[in-house]
């Protein structure tokens, strides 16, 4: 047997004395020492052993029964304690950077994602561009049809996301209508055809919402990072490169600015 079936072989056996609340379960310990004790006591007597014999041994099965079944599942309950508060808080930290309407980064874990990408972009002078799209009409489409509306619309243009991009690439949602995606190792001209290509997908898809087909439509900016550039000042190009699509038009294709 190896140590991984070891170790599953023990928390099930410590697991089975505890309670709901994650404490010892008391009667169960007591239940088995008790039954144990009665047998080991019926044995002595039919083996015709004297009473102090008997009782030594009563004695030295309690002190053994108190290890096995109360201590050593004590230790591994409080052991494991520390574990699974390690896996709940890693889990919250993960849903803590995940938005729950969309599926994806929030603005917390993609804005965390940029950074890593500037740092790596920054030491080894890889090219890196950003995109930042915009729903259009968002607010219409939940003001006109409710906010599960919206939703719906926020989740088709996500799946888009996840079926257009890269493996590096990292999409997440940066505000209530708009998006961010990094593209690592990608040079402006070679974001403008990823962005054009994301746009052109989400205008051949419908949000369904009950009956109603809502055809969706975006703006897109695109910038490419520059090194040495902070996040704000490289946020405030990304900013200004969606300014410049919006006011160009949709079916447009998306404005960029040089690096």
């Amino acid at each position: 047997m190896d140590s991984s079936t070891q170790a599953g072989s023990g928390t099930g056996f410590a697991s089975w004395y505890q309670s709901r609340n994650g404490g010892l379960a008391v009667w169960r310990t007591l239940l088995v020492m008790a039954f144990l004790t009665a047998v080991s006591a019926v044995i002595a007597v039919s083996a015709g052993m004297s009473s102090g014999a008997t009782a030594a041994i009563m004695v030295l099965l309690a002190v053994t029964l108190v290890h096995a079944l109360v201590l050593t599942p004590v230790a591994r309950l409080t052991l494991a304690g520390p574990a699974a508060k390690g896996k709940a808080k890693a889990k919250d930290s993960e849903s803590d950077a995940e938005d729950a309407v969309s599926g994806i980064a929030n603005r917390r874990g993609i804005t965390a994602a940029l950074l890593n990408a500037m740092a790596y972009a920054n030491r080894y002078n890889h090219p890196l561009s950003v995109a930042k799209i915009e729903i259009e009409l968002l607010r219409d489409i939940g003001s006109a049809l409710g906010r599960r509306a919206g939703d719906r619309a926020l989740q088709t243009v996500a799946s888009v996301f996840l079926e257009t991009l890269r493996m590096p690439d990292r999409a997440g949602r940066y505000g209530d209508e708009d998006f961010l995606i990094i593209l690592p190792h990608t040079l402006l001209k070679n974001a403008n055809q990823i962005a054009e290509r994301i746009r052109n997908r989400i205008e051949h898809v419908e949000s369904a919402s009950g009956r109603n087909k809502l055809p969706l439509t975006v703006n897109i900016g695109i910038t490419q990072f520059r090194k040495g550039e902070d996040l704000e000042r490289f946020l405030s190009r990304v900013d200004k490169a969606l300014s410049d699509a919006k006011k160009s038009g949709h079916k447009r294709a998306p404005a960029a600015r040089s690096a």
